[in-house]
């Protein structure tokens, strides 16, 4: 007999998941209205006292020094301010992805709870981090305020939390974490979109062989017009205090410059298909473009899909290597994807980076965190 698969489940997370499914039906039924759904989910998540769990779980170090009720309501606030739609940007919570039951609505608020960090947690508990850092078992207190350590140190407790399960190289990792330097930090993104893909392939392969050539080339010049050519067009849209400001909070063992440019270079992780996450992404890209423009709209998907995402998803376990013809195949979308593009924005009336900016949000707005901006030429977006 088959176990259903909330029985293996505590109680609070087996009631959240269901109740998820069945407000996933309704809203894909169109019974029920997306964002009041998604409201309904975060309030079950916290009447079952999921969210007080995650907060324990992920959160340890915080919970054994501060109140897991301090604690539970400053992370439901920011849960909510991530999850709901409001004037700057619309949500992250898609209830209709939980309607087939593959997806965990307590799986989902958990990833979210771990990505948050500590600090910004103590912050809006308006706890100074610098001055209560000896609570946190720190013995330098500018670390607890420090933004690149939080972000890069290897021990930071979100970091592990939030990628458990997934591969130290995956593609989910290097956009969180440089998503997460970009936002600290507040920096600009790096301009891949300006390098052709043979370009973008061969400073890959060079930054892999060499982990220092960036960050030794960008301090050597303290300026991206003397460095090596490819790196000058992808920092070109940094001035020379982002720069200084950036080398200034890099060491060997916190390299900032070359994690950057693996996240900047891609490539994007891939959907899973089962799911139907990938199906979605698809059909988002359709209902955006005109009926004119469909065929135009799906041609430049599939040639971003083959060019600038991963073979295979980060839970793949068999990865097979690619058949010659798929290697031709995805080489020949490489080289047609700059005409895709420019033929499919036409059709659609915006710009081929507008379209780039779109196609590129649809695989990294499904990662807690981690926001597009950063990795985009422009804002534009298709809508949900």
């Amino acid at each position: 007999m088959t176990i259903p698969r909330t029985s293996t489940l505590d109680a609070g997370p087996a009631r959240l998941d269901e109740h998820a499914r069945q407000l996933g039906l309704r809203v894909a039924a169109e019974e029920l209205d997306a964002d009041e759904a998604a409201c309904q989910v975060l309030a079950t998540a916290v009447d079952s006292g999921v969210v007080r769990q995650m907060c324990a779980r992920h959160h340890r170090q915080l919970a054994s020094r501060w109140s897991i009720d301090d604690i539970t309501g400053t992370v439901t606030t920011m849960l909510v301010g991530y999850a709901l739609t409001n004037s700057e940007r619309p949500g992250h919570l898609e209830v209709a992805r939980f309607a087939d039951g593959t997806s965990s609505a307590s799986g989902w608020v958990g990833k979210v709870i771990g990505a948050m960090r500590a600090s910004r947690i103590l912050r809006g508990m308006d706890e100074d981090a610098t001055t209560r850092v000896d609570l946190l078992g720190d013995t330098d207190p500018t670390s607890a305020s420090s933004a690149e350590a939080t972000a890069l140190d290897e021990h930071t407790v979100d970091v592990e939390d939030q990628t458990r399960g997934l591969p130290a190289t995956s593609a989910t990792i290097r956009l969180v974490h440089a998503s997460a330097l970009h936002q600290l930090l507040g920096l600009p993104p790096l301009r891949s979109w300006c390098l052709t893909s043979a370009q973008r392939t061969e400073l890959t392969h060079r930054l892999n062989e060499d982990p220092t050539l960036a960050r030794r080339s960008l301090t050597a010049n303290r300026n991206v017009a003397g460095a090596d050519e490819a790196l000058t067009f992808l920092w070109s849209g940094w001035s020379r205090d982002d720069l200084a400001a950036m080398l200034e909070k890099s060491t060997p063992t916190r390299d900032i410059p070359h994690l950057l440019c693996l996240a900047a270079l891609r490539p994007l992780p891939r959907p899973q298909s089962r799911n139907g996450d990938l199906a979605r992404a698809r059909r988002r890209v359709l209902d955006a473009a005109p009926s004119s423009a469909q065929s135009a709209a799906a041609a430049a998907f599939d040639a971003f899909l083959d060019t600038e995402v991963e073979t295979h998803t980060d839970f793949d376990r068999i990865r097979r290597p690619l058949s010659s013809a798929d290697v031709d195949a995805r080489a020949a979308s490489a080289q047609q994807l700059p005409t895709r593009l420019k033929e499919a924005a036409a059709a659609m009336g915006v710009s081929d980076l507008d379209l780039r900016s779109g196609l590129t949000a649809l695989f990294i707005d499904p990662l807690p965190v981690a926001d597009p901006i950063y990795f985009t030429p422009t804002p534009w977006r298709f809508r949900s």
